[in-house]
């Protein structure tokens, strides 16, 4: 998609998007949950939602022609370098979900050890209080 060129959007179809250099980090990008939200709600799951991005590629776009001088002979090439680029996608984000959830069991698991040396250390000086109260009683 051409976000430096907007008149270009506006246009029925969507050229040139397949291996369009990103200077933005979409990784985290936010903006477009409200929109995803409603398609997913409108479609109600998730291989439906992703039937609607991909048909938009097939019908609005020359994603599946796949990058220009990409064909080599071959009447496929396109296909094949589509199929290539959402599975490096899909991994990357797939690799950043399972790096962020042990990350997180990581401070998880942290947080119950800090938790159980706080209930250990209670414990070891409940004797020592009490042992003091005693003391006060007797004097």
């Amino acid at each position: 998609l051409y976000p430096h060129n907007p008149t270009k959007v506006q246009k029925k179809e969507i050229r040139n998007i397949t291996m369009a250099p990103t200077t933005t980090n979409y990784l985290d990008d936010d903006r477009f949950d409200g929109l995803y939200l409603n398609i997913a709600n409108q479609t109600q799951g998730i291989e439906p939602l992703l039937d609607t991005v991909f048909s938009f590629l097939r019908r609005k776009s020359d994603f599946f022609a796949g990058p220009p001088g990409s064909s080599n002979g071959k009447d496929d090439a396109g296909t094949e370098a589509a199929i290539a680029k959402v599975n490096e996608v899909l991994k990357k984000h797939a690799d950043i979900y399972l790096r962020d959830k042990r990350r997180k069991e990581e401070v998880e698991l942290e947080k119950k050890k800090k938790k159980e040396k706080q209930l250990r250390r209670n414990e070891e000086e409940a004797p020592k209080k009490k042992a003091g109260q005693e003391e006060d009683v007797i004097e």
